[in-house]
């Protein structure tokens, strides 16, 4: 419109143009701009040839920004800074410093601005600490509060939180930024107490309007430390203060009830929001699959289907990873399809989700599809693949695929993978192998072990039966890690039927825990395996005694994307007296194969005839016999169970899938069992 008008701008109005362009992020019009600038003879403004400078700088063209400070006939402070903060803008710190050092040597005062952005971009502590003796000598720090602000964020980026906190007591004036930045650093390294302390001192003084940055710290502050009652003042805080309905600050109080247990708030939350983003959405989904609520997740990703916005990555990835608890292969399909049709079939979290999906789901070979298509594999891709053959106990697999991953892509490690080889391993029985790679992943990947990795190794010794080895690397743990490591032990004890040290580690177990239903069952039943009907009665009398409960067991299979569920002895199917029929059937079919049960593990004094009637309607056999009924000849069936199947029910299933033809895949409370033609993947090793 200027140019119709034959009316030339000056030296305001071209820096406001060139303001205008760096703020649309507009590089073409920048340059158009700057061949018009050209032609009139602007090349001697200061003004007009610095605000074109910024405006290269901003727009991330830093050879153009480079040639404009070149050939500027005239240079003063401002121009220094801007091509300064420029190289910083780049992470081009040592051209910076370069300039800084050139700018010093030629005569010109360095000022606040000099430095802000210099030491902003500080990638190394001794870079920071003779930025901050620079300023200190020049007499800077005291009196510009952009300035101390820089230099407070570098201590605190360093992780120095008390050299950062040093400064900011000392200066004389302090903005909201200064606040948020010395509170979010006392978030960062864990120290949560003074993060509120000095939040409520800030208040009090009412200096300060708080700001949304600053109620981002705070909230992550409450996730940190898990406190309810105080999320739910901060909540209050937020309410009061005008900021809900702005999208981060919902997104983020959702987060921080879901982090500190409360997922019923987490949902109001979600629900008072009017306008909700995919950010929102996700967070929501994520929190039910977290919390355990897989099939609220799924309502919750129906819904989302309903409106206008599009599912992301982060969205899928949550939705599968709700799939994988349920164990619905359907929907997983279905989700599988939606994917692809959209576009996100080549994102690698998706790729990861699906992988993770299809295994505990117990399609393993969809998964090996879904992993070959990956291009290009991350260090998650390959975790995921390994861990999905350790619940499989597909422990060669594993260990075949680690060490081609090894090889393929050499990547630093982490402690997830290691605790994938460690479970493989243990699932497997390959103690050499377990015990060598923990040694590797102390000595050679220098990762300190994790509660996880400590489970895994007293799990994998137990199992082998080597109890005194597993007892010395226990008492050879740190303390706040023994206390955690002691259930996988007693369970190695039942399966050994080793009474003495069972007592002695439920003892353990009910010293550091005594509400937990599974050392007193487990203990239970090892008395019964033994015979020893007196002391099994007692321990359960003691669990009643105290109010706890055992958790029910119960199965579930999928038909036809119909879920179904069972518990032992359950009759409120609508086909159960088909269901009691076919289950009589196929144990007659049973007998005649040869199959005998295990009447060892039941835990009452009844008589073998009584023992056998009371197993023969465990949660898992109903749903086998449903699935016989529901599904063609031949169908896979895939059983999902919560707890971990009995050594009978496990025979029984041996022999199901030898006089049925059928491929059974349980996924009961520990892992993934293959019968098939009278045997079993986990070859009795569990």
């Amino acid at each position: 419109m200027l140019r119709d008008t034959h009316v030339h701008g000056n030296s305001f109005t071209f820096p406001l143009l060139f303001k205008a362009c760096a703020s649309l992020n507009s590089l073409h019009d920048g340059r158009k701009l700057h061949a018009h600038v050209l032609q009139l003879g602007f090349q001697p403004d200061i003004f007009v040839q610095t605000s074109l400078l910024d405006m290269y700088s901003k727009c991330s063209d830093l050879a153009s920004a480079r040639n404009v400070f070149d050939e500027m006939v005239m240079r003063n402070v401002v121009c220094w800074n801007t091509m300064i903060s420029a190289y910083c803008r780049c992470f081009r710190v040592m051209e910076a410093m370069n300039l800084l050092k050139e700018m010093w040597v030629i005569g010109f005062e360095l000022n606040a601005s000099t430095f802000v952005s210099v030491i902003a971009a500080c990638t190394n502590l001794r870079l920071g600490l003779s930025m901050h003796c620079c300023v200190f000598k020049l007499g800077l720090l005291h009196c510009e509060i952009p300035l101390a602000n820089s230099v407070v964020n570098m201590y605190v980026k360093f992780g120095l939180i008390d050299d950062a906190r040093s400064i900011f007591d000392t200066v004389d004036e302090r903005s909201i930024l200064s606040w948020t930045t010395i509170i979010g650093g006392y978030v960062s390294v864990g120290n949560v107490g003074e993060a509120f302390n000095l939040f409520n001192r800030m208040r009090q003084m009412g200096c300060v309007s708080q700001d949304m940055v600053l109620f981002v710290k705070i909230i992550s502050g409450c996730v940190k430390s898990g406190n309810l009652l105080l999320a739910s003042s901060v909540h209050s805080l937020v309410l009061k203060s005008g900021f809900h309905g702005e999208a981060s600050i919902d997104n983020s109080v959702l987060n921080m009830y879901s982090k500190c247990g409360d997922i019923v708030s987490a949902r109001q939350v979600f629900e008072m929001v009017d306008e909700k983003c995919i950010f929102l959405w996700t967070s929501m989904i994520a929190a039910n699959t977290q919390h355990g609520y897989p099939a609220e997740a799924l309502d919750l990703f129906k819904s989302l289907l309903r409106t206008d916005l599009k599912p992301n990555e982060a969205t899928i990835a949550s939705i599968l990873s709700a799939c994988a608890d349920l164990g619905s292969l359907s929907i997983g399909n279905e989700i599988e399809h939606y994917v692809k049709l959209n576009g996100l079939a080549s994102n690698q979290q998706v790729q990861t989700s699906l992988i993770h999906m299809y295994c505990k789901c117990g399609r393993i070979d969809r998964a090996e599809e879904v992993f070959a298509g990956v291009l290009h594999k991350d260090l998650a891709v390959w975790s995921s693949m390994i861990n999905g053959y350790a619940i499989h106990g597909m422990g060669n697999e594993a260990l075949k695929l680690f060490h081609r991953m090894q090889i393929t892509k050499p990547c630093s490690l982490d402690h997830v993978v290691f605790t994938s080889i460690l479970l493989a391993c243990s699932h497997s029985g390959l103690l050499e192998d377990g015990l060598k790679y923990f040694k590797s992943m102390k000595d050679d990947y220098r990762i300190e072990p994790g509660i996880e990795h400590y489970t895994c190794l007293v799990d994998l010794l137990g199992r082998a039966g080597h109890f005194d080895l597993a007892l010395k690397t226990i008492q050879e743990m740190p303390l706040q890690v023994q206390a955690q490591v002691w259930a996988p032990l007693l369970s190695s004890c039942r399966k050994h039927r080793n009474i003495e040290l069972g007592e002695y580690v439920a003892k353990k177990l009910l010293d550091l825990n005594p509400g937990n239903t599974s050392s007193y069952v487990l203990m239970a039943n090892i008395y019964t395996s033994a015979g020893k009907w007196k002391e099994a009665a007692k321990t359960r009398s003691m669990m009643r005694n105290k109010g706890l409960v055992k958790e029910p067991g119960w199965s579930q299979i999928e038909i036809n994307g119909s879920v179904h569920v069972f518990m032992a002895g359950d009759r409120s199917h609508h086909r159960s007296a088909s269901i009691y029929e076919k289950l009589n059937e196929l144990n007659t079919k049973l007998k005649e194969a040869g199959y005998v049960a295990e009447t060892d593990m039941v835990v009452h004094d009844l008589e073998n005839e009584e023992k056998e009637e009371s197993m023969k309607v465990h949660s898992e056999r109903l749903a086998v016999a449903w699935g016989l009924i529901g599904t063609e000849p031949g169908t896979t069936l895939t059983i999902i169970k919560n707890l971990q199947t009995c050594g009978d029910c496990h025979s029984f299933l041996k022999f199901t899938s030898k006089v049925t033809g059928r491929h059974l895949i349980v996924r009961d409370g520990q892992r993934f069992h293959h019968f098939q033609l009278g045997s079993c993947s986990c070859k009795d090793f569990w």
